[in-house]
């Protein structure tokens, strides 16, 4: 018989070692996909449940840190703890969702988030990445962090509705230790030194506030076939807790890896007379193993050196008040700081959320200097300049070569890597797509970092074939509108609308959810609907300079309705004028659905203190009496009136009548009509008669007319056919369904009174005339996503020619002229 050599012995052992590995690959690659149709969401999750136990057995080889959010002004600071068997979040603050589609950051896997705080800032993306969590199919998140977390849910349990996905947020204590085959976490609990303040008390009772058990959602019930969803019982929502809490202490992690073994050497198992199989994982798991003929095979001898597993810590510090705890608590941290043990206790990382002011504090230097030097300090707060929202400014640099005024560049740049800290020269600066790598230890990785690319932004529409004969048409037709608006400052013209949010449902990286801003003057300002990240749009448009003043400027918001991407950034928008403007700024009038303030006291009672930031006014009160009080003087308007319209309960339209102004002159008067969402309504169209400007929401294309019924939205055709209606002298289109992320699909050209809304779009009165010349162009600029749509609206008619009763099915010839 032939005997193999070495060499042989041991190409045959890699061979059916890869076939091996193989199968382990499937079972990754099932684990970490997304379900393909949500229906069959329940089973996805018990496949993914029992796949999962087959790779939870060893710790993981790969283990990196990957910056979400950099803390910038209007993004969040957030963190990605991820491994090749699962993942961790750290702080979810408002945006994170929309950084996460961006960048691609996959929550399939994601079972724990973990919070340092409990207010706005860091939890205000829980709602969005829950929702995102729940369509991929992950049937529980564990949420840890201080007091309180638990209750935001039930909360928001009207408008945030978790069918198919259990959310639990156990009491987290410094007793405490979450432990899994991945790391060791241990809970350190930083209290706020006491002060003389005393926090309001409620008396307990629903004084001016409606209870609200409405379902915003009752149009979209699923089948009865469908399973039902997982709510808890209705009395545990009518015992609400009314008890005043205010945030009293806030937690960091100090987290260890496990044990990781030393890397299997194929060639010293070769030599053992060790074949391809089960013990091979018994020796890759530390396993000594005894061959069939007695003789036993020490893991340690087949192994490389094993890694102890490296120590990173998150630390967030809202104020001062917390540093005399910190001092007092640092024996917590002493083991992983220059007095460790080992070197492989010295942490890799720290993690600071903590505020830029506070880290500049003697006390909180003095804790930095605690640790090694080899330790790096990361800062996710405003360190850094950069939010991260890359295809944001992608799309601007293209839709800024069709005019610079309706589309100006966003006014944030990239970080200043060169700059020097005055905290710690060390200190780290970072953007979203930054890896810490943790193991291998391989450092900090940019490589992959997100980045403003002027160049790079413009030759992709150098390199479209009809972009720039598409361009020179639009700007040869705009010569003769270009001159008069010459005429007038910018600035001072008015009113000027802001497009912050132009898409539904959910955000995306190019649309994010519904806000509109009218300058009424450059002392008042008014938001039509405040969506999940709002108050970052206003920083990204204007610069934190000029944002500020428009800040103050804002006196009033209107709520059309309670869906969540209505309304979500509404306390990112208090917290944004308070961190700006202080706490001695005047209240906003907030037109809502009276059952808001069911919410709102909710959270000003267990969360965070909100009753001076706001005056209600219901906007049911506004249909038989349009506000013309000196409220709406004082806002610069002449009236604000509201109506009912066709979509969820409590559901409404607006109209605002002012005057125009240039450069102080007053002009004529405008009618500004919003839709909110809504279906075609009479009512909208008896409100906004001979409107100015109508801001129709379009969600779906004409072919979805049956879907947008069912969801209560209009199509494109219904919203251009109701500024008819009204005798609109222009309508323009918003609230587009995601799967329009660029631009909608419209069959012919636009007429000349209408106009596609983008994000970061600015028009005053003079520009409505030029936008219906932008489509041709628009087409040409994102050409592989218009035919893509027109590929499926394709496939939508063929399906429909098949399914017809006698039609296609045997007619070759029609089913041809389809094709």
């Amino acid at each position: 018989m032939h005997k193999l050599t070495i060499s042989q012995k041991f190409a045959k052992f890699c061979n059916l070692t890869l076939r091996y590995s193989s199968s382990q690959s499937k079972l990754n690659r099932l684990l970490f996909e997304m379900p393909l149709d949500p229906k069959h969401i329940a089973e996805a999750q018990k496949q993914r449940l029992k796949l999962k136990q087959k790779l939870i057995k060893t710790s993981p080889g790969i283990v990196n840190l990957q910056i979400v959010g950099s803390g910038a002004l209007g993004a969040p600071a957030s963190i990605y703890l991820f491994s090749d068997q699962t993942r961790y979040l750290f702080n979810c603050g408002e945006g994170t969702q929309r950084l996460a589609y961006e960048h691609k950051t996959k929550l399939s896997c994601l079972e724990n988030i973990f919070m340092t705080r409990t207010c706005w800032e860091r939890i205000g993306g829980l709602p969005g990445i829950c929702l995102t969590m729940q369509d991929v199919g992950v049937p529980s998140v564990t949420l840890h962090g201080p007091p309180g977390l638990g209750e935001l849910f039930k909360a928001m349990r009207r408008f945030v509705v978790l069918k198919d996905m259990n959310v639990d947020a156990p009491v987290c204590t410094a007793e405490n230790v979450f432990e899994d085959h991945v790391m060791i976490l241990k809970y350190v609990v930083i209290n706020r030194e006491s002060d003389s303040t005393s926090v309001p008390e409620d008396d307990g009772k629903l004084v001016d506030t409606t209870v609200d058990d409405t379902d915003y959602y009752a149009y979209e019930k699923r089948s009865k076939t469908e399973p039902k969803a997982k709510m808890s019982a209705p009395s545990q929502f009518q015992k609400q807790d009314w008890t005043r809490r205010k945030e009293t202490s806030v937690m960091a992690y100090i987290c260890k890896l496990k044990l990781r073994f030393g890397q299997l050497s194929l060639e010293k198992c070769v030599d053992k007379g060790i074949t391809p199989g089960p013990l091979l994982g018994q020796l890759k798991n530390g396993h000594d193993v005894t061959l069939p003929d007695g003789s036993v095979v020490k893991s340690s001898d087949v192994r490389g050196p094993d890694d102890p597993g490296p120590v990173f810590i998150f630390i967030d510090l809202p104020s001062e008040a917390y540093l005399k705890d910190l001092e007092e608590k640092n024996n917590a941290f002493a083991p992983y700081q220059n007095s460790a043990t080992t070197d492989a206790d010295q942490a890799m990382y720290v993690i600071h959320f903590t505020p830029l002011e506070v880290m500049e504090t003697p006390e909180y230097k003095r804790f930095i200097d605690k640790f090694s030097p080899s330790t790096k300090h990361v800062a996710l707060n405003s360190i850094n300049s950069f939010s991260g929202y890359v295809a944001s400014h992608r799309i601007q640099y293209h839709l800024n070569q069709l005019d610079q005024q309706i589309f100006p560049l966003l006014k944030e740049q990239n970080n200043n890597y060169d700059e020097p800290c005055k905290v710690n020269s060390e200190l780290v600066r970072s953007c979203s797509l930054c890896y810490l790598h943790v193991r291998p230890r391989k450092g900090i990785d940019r490589a992959l970092e997100a980045v403003i690319n002027p160049a790079e932004h413009l030759q992709e529409l150098d390199d479209l074939p009809d972009f720039k004969t598409s361009l020179d048409d639009v700007r040869s037709k705009m010569i003769d509108l270009n001159d008069n608006r010459k005429l007038t400052t910018r600035s001072e013209t008015f009113p000027r609308i802001v497009f912050l949010g132009t898409g539904s449902s959910i955000p995306n990286k190019t649309r994010n959810v519904s806000a509109i801003l009218v300058l009424i003057s450059a002392k008042t300002s008014i938001l039509l609907d405040c969506g999940e990240g709002t108050a970052g749009q206003i920083v990204r448009f204007f610069g934190r300079h000029q944002a500020e003043k428009v800040f103050e400027t804002i006196k009033a918001v209107y709520i059309s309705h309670l869906h969540a991407d209505h309304h979500l950034g509404l306390f990112g928008l208090f917290q944004m004028r308070r961190k700006l403007l202080g706490v001695s700024g005047e209240k906003l009038l907030l037109f809502a659905p009276e059952q808001m303030s069911y919410w709102l006291r909710l959270y000003d009672c267990r969360f965070e203190s909100l009753r001076e930031e706001y005056v209600l006014v219901k906007n049911a009160d506004l249909i038989e009496n349009p506000l013309r009080d000196e409220r709406v003087l004082e806002l610069g308007l002449r009236e604000i009136a509201t109506c009912r319209v066709r979509h969820c309960p409590h559901s409404f339209g607006v109209a605002l009548r002012m005057l125009a102004k240039v450069k102080g002159d007053t002009g004529e008067e405008v009618k500004i009509t919003y839709s909110g969402d809504t279906m075609p309504c009479q009512d909208l169209v008896n409100l906004g008669q001979n409107s100015t400007v109508l801001i129709h929401e379009a969600t779906m294309e004409d072919e979805l007319e049956a879907e947008a019924r069912i969801k209560m939205h209009s199509t494109l055709s219904q919203a251009i056919e109701q500024g008819k209606k009204m005798n609109a002298k222009y309508t323009l289109l918003t609230h587009f369904s995601q799967r329009y992320a660029k631009i909608p699909r419209i069959e012919s050209n636009l007429g000349n009174n209408l106009g596609i809304a983008f994000d970061n779009m600015e028009v005053t009165l003079d520009d409505l005339p030029i936008l219906c010349m932008f489509y041709p162009a628009l087409k040409a600029m994102f050409i592989s996503h218009f035919e893509e749509m027109e590929e499926k609206a394709l496939k939508r008619a063929n399906k429909r020619i098949r399914l017809a009763p006698g039609g296609s099915r045997g007619n070759s010839k029609e089913s041809s002229l389809i094709r």
